[in-house]
């Protein structure tokens, strides 16, 4: 390390309740052979404890030599990589130490796994989350702490903290992802479920948004492959899964009344789609003429025995009860949330190489409450939810191509 720069004068003489003289602090050089380094801000060496406000730049630091810590915190060698830090440190007068530290990893590679190593973590599927499609890797990282701890010291911290991360590979790789999203995972989330309505396999105005990053994550990540598992539960779909049934029954008879084949130059309109035939102004005619037709017994009729008109929720509530829905149908359900998942991210360009279906999940033999981590519902690179209330989904999970 070879440093140049100024200290300007400071003394280790303090009034009572005044802050100590700090000197002003100016420093440039290289380190570690090829990295450079600047520094500057305030300091005073002598005092108790050490008064210190700096702000430092680092580029272009090699990272081999680095192989011990990561050894020990991840038990892996590095094998290249430069890291580049613009970090900022303050220690206040009772010696508690706040920081910023602004981190850029570029090209990072580890080694194969070290014998006797303390720990083993995925440090390469972490690398593949976090490294964008340049293979560079950006972080933040505050820390804090006092000074006065004798076993406070800034470097292992700080790796530390990056290995904390990276551990997140196999517990949460999905809450990886967003921190290397940043804008898109700061909104709390959670990337690993994409949700549905219950009975239904259409996506959502924010299922596609969420959709929209994952995409945008697995372009930028071309080792990253993509499993997607489709749940449903007959305990919690039973009545939903009737009324996207009722709808289909709908658009089915709009369809055989106005063909979509139109003659050419007809003024014809498409037919709705299933999902959003609920709100079209044909609906209430249509149900009532598919409730007409039926033969379901209870309908309400007037004094002569003719079936009397009733409203749309009435006729809906009838038609519903009479409706069956099995497990085969929730299975059905499923594998369609997964395909359709699958088939949204094909459309914004991720090869169908990095796209898989995964084992739907049916929830048998679970309760309909709450997610629990078993077999039937947890795979590897997904993110058990145990306690949170359990909603109609299809499941996300990451590996490496």
């Amino acid at each position: 390390t070879a440093l140049n720069g100024s200290l300007g004068a400071f003394s280790s003489a303090t009034h009572a309740g005044a802050a100590p003289q700090m000197a002003e602090l100016k420093l440039t050089g290289t380190a570690e052979g090829s990295a450079t380094l600047d520094v500057e801000g305030q300091i005073n060496p002598l005092a108790d404890p050490l008064a210190l406000d700096i702000k430092a730049k680092v580029a272009d630091l090699d990272l081999p030599p680095l192989s011990p810590y990561a050894i020990k915190y991840a038990g892996h060698g590095i094998e290249r990589g430069k890291l580049s830090m613009d970090v900022s440190y303050k220690i206040q007068p009772d010696g508690q130490l706040t920081a910023t530290n602004k981190l850029v990893l570029n090209q990072l590679e580890f080694g194969a796994p070290v014998a006797g190593a303390p720990t083993s973590l995925p440090v390469q599927l972490a690398t593949a989350l976090l490294a964008d499609s340049h293979g560079v890797i950006n972080l933040d990282l505050p820390i804090s702490g006092s000074i006065n701890d004798p076993e406070f010291s800034i470097g292992p911290i700080i790796f530390k903290a990056i290995m904390n991360l990276i551990g997140k590979a196999i517990t949460a790789p999905f809450t990886l992802l967003a921190h290397a999203l940043g804008s898109i995972g700061s909104s709390g989330q959670d990337l690993s479920q994409v949700a549905f309505a219950p009975g239904s396999a259409q996506l959502s105005a924010k299922a596609r948004t969420q959709l929209d990053g994952v995409a945008k994550a697995l372009a930028d990540r071309p080792n990253l492959k993509l499993t997607v598992a489709g749940s449903a539960r007959l305990a919690d779909e039973e009545e939903g899964a009737k009324r996207q049934r009722l709808y289909a029954m709908v658009a089915a008879e709009e369809r055989h009344e106005a063909p979509a084949a139109a003659a050419p130059g007809s003024t014809a309109t498409q037919p709705t789609d299933a999902a959003d035939i609920a709100s079209s102004t044909e609906y209430p005619a249509l149900l009532k003429r598919l409730y007409r037709r039926d033969d379901i017994p209870g309908k309400p009729r007037n004094f002569i025995g003719l079936q009397r008109d009733v409203p749309v929720a009435e006729m809906e509530k009838l038609m519903m009860a009479h409706i069956n829905i099995g497990q085969g149908a929730m299975r059905q359900l499923a594998e369609q949330r997964a395909l359709a998942v699958k088939n949204y991210l094909a459309s914004k360009g991720i090869p169908a190489a990095r796209l898989f279906l995964g084992t739907v999940q049916t929830g048998a033999g679970t309760q309909s409450k709450g997610v629990t981590t078993t077999a039937d519902n947890a795979g590897a690179g997904s993110e058990s939810k145990s306690t949170a209330a359990w909603v109609p989904h299809a499941e996300l999970s990451l590996g490496m191509n």
